[in-house]
């Protein structure tokens, strides 16, 4: 069996900022990068046989000081398939700018992206998206889960036993719960430097789902010299 830990980056300036990134990029703020030393640590005993990221920046740099804290760190190998999902015209742009028609459907004004989940799951926002990019370079869910999965099956395929990390970013946790558990009823995006994990022996399963524990180990560990706001 394996186990697969699912490590949203940390927190990054555009996250601040409210602006969508996808394949774009921008950098971790010194929270962003405390948030992967903290969660690094409170799996510091957790032995990996080999740790994936996405090929962003971001996502590099927070499996590499995530994996600075273990005391046997593995080998970190960037791949393609576990990227954000492209969000087309509406990157580098607000969340705003993409949102506000969305809560205008519901007579309301964009309030906070997190509050589009009283209607929505990330999924259904992302096919409303894609409908509305005019450009035809919004990836979408279904190609998004298309590469997604494909990477998954490899690392099914190549390891049969030990723990996984791939560092990823929100949409792509997301878009595997929803296809591996339809069931779950998710709560938008999944929180900085959180960990889920899946287990797999010939079938998947679910065994934490945006944990912050670990994180918040580190946190009491480490104090944290800096501006949090």
């Amino acid at each position: 069996m394996i186990q697969i830990y699912l490590l949203r980056h940390g927190e990054t300036r555009f996250n601040v900022e409210e602006i969508v990134q996808g394949w774009n990029d921008s950098p971790l703020t010194k929270l962003g990068l405390y948030q992967a030393k903290c969660c690094g640590y409170g799996l510091k005993d957790t032995a990996f046989t080999i740790a994936f990221s996405g090929d962003a920046p971001r996502q590099i740099k927070t499996a590499e000081t995530f994996m600075q804290e273990n005391v046997n760190p593995c080998k970190i190998i960037a791949d393609y398939h576990f990227r954000e999902m492209r969000y087309g015209k509406y990157e580098g742009r607000s969340y705003k700018e993409m949102l506000d028609p969305l809560f205008r459907m519901h007579h309301e004004e964009y309030c906070g992206h997190t509050d589009l989940y009283r209607y929505y799951n990330d999924i259904e926002i992302g096919n409303m998206l894609l409908e509305r990019d005019e450009t035809g370079t919004f990836e979408g869910a279904e190609n998004a889960w298309e590469r997604l999965s494909e990477g998954l099956t490899k690392i099914c395929e190549e390891y049969k036993e030990g723990n996984i990390l791939i560092s990823t970013s929100s949409y792509v946790i997301c878009t595997i719960l929803y296809h591996l558990f339809p069931e779950l009823k998710q709560h938008g995006f999944v929180k900085n430097a959180s960990i889920t994990v899946l287990s797999f022996n010939g079938s998947f399963h679910l065994l934490e789902y945006d944990n912050v524990e670990y994180r918040k180990a580190g946190e009491n560990h480490y104090p944290f010299y800096g501006d949090k706001k």
